[in-house]
């Protein structure tokens, strides 16, 4: 898909019809580690895939996704939350190029138990993930969505 009809057709996926498989897993991997992350500091972040049932029946807000990938790091501050964010943004891109349904999903890290995450690492963002019926299309976004001021 081209990038800019894929970034169209990026929306919120609340339903999943299966897991996926883990050839796909590696893939979302791959993308989040190309992701940017300040000062290159890749060893201060952790991906964490979740794909236990009984792990995943005690986080609350995931839509019964079957994975759930979460970005930890460790001593967070804004530049590690905005780096969280743009490996997040590379996950749902390429789930949504591989046809898999993705979530944005900060909601769910309070209820990620205790000795999930590696220690001495905070989650700051997830991505829920699965199998998904819904069809990704690109659609029409108004250019004033966000309203913007250009200085020449």
């Amino acid at each position: 898909m081209e990038t800019l009809d894929m970034i169209k057709s990026r929306k919120a996926i609340r339903h999943y019809t299966g897991q996926i498989s883990d050839e796909q897993l590696q893939t979302l991997i791959l993308a989040a580690n190309a992701g940017p992350v300040g000062m290159g500091t890749y060893t201060d972040y952790r991906l964490t895939a979740i794909q236990d049932p009984k792990i995943l029946s005690q986080m609350n807000g995931i839509y019964d996704a079957s994975t759930v990938l979460v970005i930890s790091v460790q001593d967070p501050g804004k530049m590690e939350y905005v780096s969280a964010g743009a490996i997040a943004q590379n996950i749902e891109l390429a789930a949504e190029n591989e046809g898999i349904g993705s979530n944005f999903n900060m909601a769910s890290i309070a209820s990620i138990p205790s000795g999930v995450i590696p220690d001495g690492f905070d989650p700051v963002f997830a991505v829920t993930l699965g199998l998904t019926d819904q069809h990704f299309a690109p659609r029409t976004i108004p250019n004033d969505r966000i309203k913007t001021n250009i200085v020449k």
